[in-house]
């Protein structure tokens, strides 16, 4: 039977590679036009493939039997395919039992995966670098962990040796997972706070918890009636004078196709002085983009200026 015109496209990719990853496929990045509604992940035992725009059946049945074949050489005994468009993001799956403790595995620490919360199963795999990032210098430092989701940085930072984390979502439901994501990793007594609350009316209990050494800013970029990216960022940056320590580390992130980098560095520079960038981190493995990332993550060195402390 010959390959498809989708299995040409999509299988050299679907190859066990020398290089720990967990996307394998990032058709969002647009370096395969044909298929930039398609991304292909791998959680094993699991593969999971999430399809973005809506697909004849033609094509779903080639998606479909193209995964089949790869699953074994990519050591996956389960397919899950989620449908993502028109609103919606309903599970399909394929083939294999799903287990009930998948979890994304990345330089040792361990993600418990929820398929059953929607369209986001709980861990982004494209932080991959920012992970890295914190857990390379939290060793003895108090972090801040905004818009946390589901503690991912805090797990990173404890990996580090980070003296305490603070963890601030709105979701109560992904700081529970938060939650599990430590005691995973062994960290159930480690010194972490889980704030359930709108960090717009927290600024004191924030404050109250410490100056910070390491603050992550990792919001989504629109969620209607709590977040949109463009007004509320800038509101979070000029806050952060009284939450910093007077050296400190910040991680900016953006993940926002309609931004650009230059829209988040003059964001930092005109909203939170004495910020200066230290750099930009790369992308994840697997994340290859034609263009410039979705992603922006950018290192920022903190020193509190003279004049708030003298005024």
């Amino acid at each position: 039977m010959p390959a498809s015109p989708l299995s040409d496209l999509l299988s050299p990719y679907l190859v066990p590679g020398e290089t720990a990853k967990i996307r394998y496929f990032h058709g969002r990045g647009k370096t395969v036009p044909e298929l930039e509604w398609l991304t292909v992940d791998r959680f094993p035992p699991v593969l999971v493939a999430t399809v973005f725009r809506e697909q004849d059946a033609a094509t779903l049945d080639a998606l479909r039997d193209c995964l089949r074949q790869a699953m074994v050489g990519l050591q996956c005994s389960s397919l899950v395919i989620q449908h993502r468009y028109d609103g919606k993001a309903d599970n399909e799956r394929v083939c294999g039992d799903l287990p009930d403790d998948v979890v994304a595995l990345e330089q040792g620490l361990r993600y418990k995966l929820d398929f059953q919360r929607g369209q986001n199963l709980g861990f982004f795999a494209d932080m991959a670098e920012g992970r890295q990032w914190i857990r390379e210098r939290a060793e003895g430092k108090k972090v801040l962990n905004l818009f946390s989701f589901t503690c991912s940085f805090s797990v990173a930072a404890l990996a580090g040796g980070a003296e305490s984390v603070v963890n601030i979502d709105l979701s109560d439901a992904a700081l529970t997972l938060g939650k599990q994501n430590h005691a995973l990793n062994g960290f159930q007594q480690a010194k972490v706070h889980y704030l359930p609350h709108n960090i717009f009316r927290s600024w004191k209990k924030l404050h109250s918890l410490g100056r910070y050494d390491i603050i992550v800013i990792d919001p989504p970029s629109a969620q209607k009636g709590s977040f949109m990216v463009e007004k509320d960022y800038p509101k979070v940056l000029r806050k952060l004078h009284k939450l910093l320590a007077p050296e400190a580390e910040i991680l900016a992130c953006v993940n926002a196709p309609w931004l650009d980098y230059d829209w988040l560095e003059k964001c930092v520079a005109v909203n939170l002085p004495g910020a200066e960038k230290v750099s930009r981190l790369p992308g994840a493995a697997g994340f290859d983009e034609a263009g410039e990332p979705a992603l922006k993550t950018i290192h920022y060195r903190y020193t509190r200026p003279e004049e708030l402390d003298n005024g």
